[in-house]
């Protein structure tokens, strides 16, 4: 991730500096960062020097210090064991203590470091000798008294004159006479005060046996802990390291420090805890190690750590000091890291000066050298730009050899050959120019003649439908035709019979006969015209009605009543079919009735040839004005429907399923055209000879047509082909293969759509057009 951050750092700089900035924060930071690293690389290894340094100075003071503390120790047993061979050989005698005296004054002449020279016996007799802080020494000695006499001593280690007497001495019950007693072994005593002079002192003391064995005194030697003090304060540790010396309670033993082990008070020297030192680091140093540790007596083996006092980092030493003869304190040596990094800051402040100087001289020779490589490329940008903007007359003067010398002059003539380029382009665009203004030209014109050669098609189609329904057009005008001449002969002769009797026949008739004549009359002309068979039937049952009434002849007025539609119910008409005569008012009667009928047949039959005429003249019409017009769907479609009804209504049964749909914007001619082609197509797949569904319906905001046929249907593999031009699956000279790809064209233009399923006995055609058309 980062090293992806640091390859596109250069890419986002320069989307948003300038390309001297682009080189030259990258230059000062390569070298800040090259500068910082070996500077941080090198205070790290300054650091691990120093420390290993600062171990090597502990681990060597330390070594000193052991050292010198066993020396020192080491004295006091030397001189008890000098004495005890001293005994040993009879040199020395147990019950003659005067013996002693110039035996322990020629000791403490070689063991300088030596300040008390002591024997006591069970008995309470003592001799001993001091070396006091004044070069001087003197005899302590009881002499059976129980009183310890102080003597001086002369030049030659006689006893001198007597200067103190301490009544009611008793050796054997000092600590340096119990505690080896006791334990029977050479053993320390612990660190006391002496008063005078005020300081520490330790005794070693050794029980002594004669050579039968029996226990004959204790001999013991003191040594002065100040000699420690000034043997730690001799020592160098760094530049202000310290040194001290502790007994496992905590109290101090000696210390490097200006400081005395010991307070003075008015009962003598009182011990000094290290906790209470006024020195902050011989304190904070006994802190750490009792919050380190728990207690002092947890530290069983040498320690080295780093403590952090008052801000300042320390390396922190601690070493048991133990003897066979139980002594067991602790060493310590405190040395702060400042001791050593002296030369470690200066070096530092020294690399921050040359680095400061180094990036000054980064920055200048990066700025310099972006100058130089920046400023032909700027002139050239310049040159470029004022390009982009249409100035060409660019030419970048430089004169270097190098890169950019070549550059340049590669610009200049890039230049050259793209002023000779935009030249050549704009001869060549105003070529392409007027080509285009002549394609265009071509196109309306082949648009307008494609358009002009579709509505020729179209109506071309149109006209062969047309062709194609002639026959039977020309049948359906004169079915109606026919009507009107029967129905015009049926009258006159009607009316001829009718206009002959009528008169007498209401001059015979009584008023209520009168009334029954006129309602037979609206009750005829009311009467829809019957089949033969329905005719026949009806007759029957009037034939048998006025044979029960016995009213003759039945079977001729059964006859009449039957062809003037007058059903069973004869009551209104009795009293003109009881009349004698009523053979002859009942045909007067039908004879006016054929002529009311044959009257409606002539206005049906007109009306007929009306309605075809108007499909034939509503199809054939050829509408110029290209625009479109509101009209009903349904109708076209019935329009279509009464060309065809010739073709229809013998053997095709037809089904239709109109709902109401609201008038469209379309092209009402066309639209008939569509419905002509598919209707056309289904009758001809059934061989005109089936069943045909029409359905219009509304279907997502549009109008749905379909025709449906149970005609063969369209192989699979040719469906995907139906709508192309030209091609038909019908037999040659019966199809241009023109019909479904003129169908999809209106449909098209209409911004509807056309689809087909077909499977054999079930072929469906979906014509889909838009309520809202732009």
């Amino acid at each position: 991730m980062f090293i992806q951050t640091l390859r596109s750092f250069p890419g986002k700089l320069a989307r948003r500096q300038k390309l001297r900035t682009v080189l030259v924060v990258p230059f000062v930071l390569q070298v800040c960062g090259a500068v910082g690293l070996v500077g941080y690389l090198s205070f790290q290894n300054g650091q691990r020097s120093i420390e290993s340094l600062a171990q090597q100075l502990t681990d060597e003071v330390e070594v000193h210090i052991a050292e010198r503390t066993q020396t020192y120790l080491a004295a006091p047993h030397a001189v008890n064991q000098l004495n005890q061979h001293a005994l040993d050989l009879g040199q020395l005698k147990a019950n003659t203590l005067n013996s002693m005296e110039r035996h322990f004054w020629r000791q403490i002449q070689v063991f300088d470091r030596i300040s008390y020279i002591q024997f006591g016996t069970p008995q309470g007799e003592f001799v001993g000798l001091a070396a006091n802080d004044d070069g001087s020494f003197t005899y302590q000695v009881t002499e059976y008294s129980g009183d310890l006499q102080t003597y001086s001593i002369k030049q030659n280690g006689q006893r001198g004159t007597k200067l103190e007497t301490s009544p009611n001495f008793a050796p054997q019950k000092r600590p340096w006479y119990l505690i080896p007693e006791k334990k029977d072994k050479p053993t320390w005593t612990d660190i006391y005060a002496w008063v005078n002079p005020p300081t520490l002192a330790i005794t070693l003391g050794q029980p002594y046996y004669d050579q039968s064995g029996t226990f004959q005194g204790v001999l013991a030697t003191d040594l002065s802990i100040a000699q420690f003090s000034d043997f730690l304060r001799t020592l160098k540790i760094g530049k202000s390291g310290k040194s001290f010396i502790l007994e496992r309670s905590g109290l101090l033993v000696a210390t490097s420090t200006s400081e005395q082990p010991f307070t003075p008070s008015e009962k003598g020297p009182q011990r000094l805890p290290a906790l209470e030192s006024q020195d902050p680091v011989v304190r904070a140093t006994t802190e750490k190690l009792l919050k380190r540790f728990g207690t002092l007596q947890e530290i069983s083996v040498r320690q080295q750590l780093a403590i952090d006092i008052e801000g300042q980092r320390y390396f922190l030493q601690v070493n048991p000091l133990k003897d066979q003869h139980g002594l067991d304190w602790l060493s310590v040596v405190v040395v702060p890291e400042a001791d050593f990094m002296e030369q470690i800051y200066a070096n530092n402040r020294s690399t921050v000066g040359l680095s400061v100087a180094a990036l000054l001289f980064a920055i200048l020779i990066g700025v310099a050298t972006a100058r130089w490589v920046t400023s032909p490329i700027l002139k050239i940008n310049e040159a470029a730009t004022a390009i982009s903007s249409g100035d060409l007359q660019q030419n970048v003067a430089l004169n270097r050899s190098d890169e950019l010398g070549e550059l340049a002059r590669s610009f200049n003539q890039m230049v050259h050959d793209l002023r000779l380029s935009l030249e050549e382009r704009n001869v060549v665009v105003e070529a392409l120019k007027k080509s285009e203004q002549q394609l265009a030209e071509y196109n309306r014109s082949l648009e307008q003649e494609v358009q002009q050669r579709t509505q020729e098609l179209v109506q071309s189609e149109k006209m062969v439908a047309l062709g194609q329904l002639t026959a039977g057009v020309a049948h359906e005008i004169n079915t109606p035709l026919g009507a009107i001449q029967a129905a015009g002969e049926n009258i006159a002769s009607s009316l001829e019979k009718s206009m002959q009797r009528l008169p007498q026949i209401l001059d015979q008739l009584q008023p209520e006969q009168t009334d029954a004549f006129f309602e037979l009359l609206a009750v005829a002309q009311q009467q829809e015209l019957l089949t033969s068979r329905e005719e026949r039937k009806l007759k029957r049952s009037l034939k048998k009605i006025l044979v029960e009434k016995s009213l003759e002849p039945a079977a001729d007025l059964a006859s009449t009543l039957s062809k003037m539609g007058v059903s069973a119910d004869l009551s209104p008409f009795m009293p003109i079919l009881e009349l004698p005569n009523n053979t002859e008012v009942m045909n007067v009667a039908y004879d006016l009735t054929v002529i009311h009928n044959n009257t409606q047949n002539i206005r049906l039959a007109v009306g007929r040839a009306a309605k075809i005429v108007f499909a034939l003249k509503s199809y054939a019409r050829q509408d110029l004005s290209n625009e479109k017009v509101k009209a009903s769907v349904p109708a076209t479609v019935e329009t279509v429907l009464t060309l065809y009804h010739n073709q229809i209504k013998h053997g095709i049964d037809l089904t239709k399923a109109f709902d109401d749909v609201p008038d469209i914007l379309c092209y009402p001619e066309e639209l008939a055209q569509v419905w002509t082609n598919l209707l056309h197509n289904a009758m001809q797949a059934m061989d005109y000879k089936g069943q045909i569904e029409l359905a219009i319906g509304l279907d997502q905001q549009g109008i749905l047509v379909s025709i449906t046929d149970s005609g063969g249907g369209i192989p699979e593999e040719v469906q995907a082909k139906i709508f192309d031009p030209f091609f038909t699956t019908k037999p040659a000279g019966e199809g241009s293969g023109l019909g479904l790809d003129i169908v999809r064209k209106i449909v098209d233009k209409h911004q509807g759509k056309v689809e087909c399923q077909s499977q054999p006995g079930h072929t469906r055609f979906e014509v889909w057009l838009p309520l809202e058309v732009s």
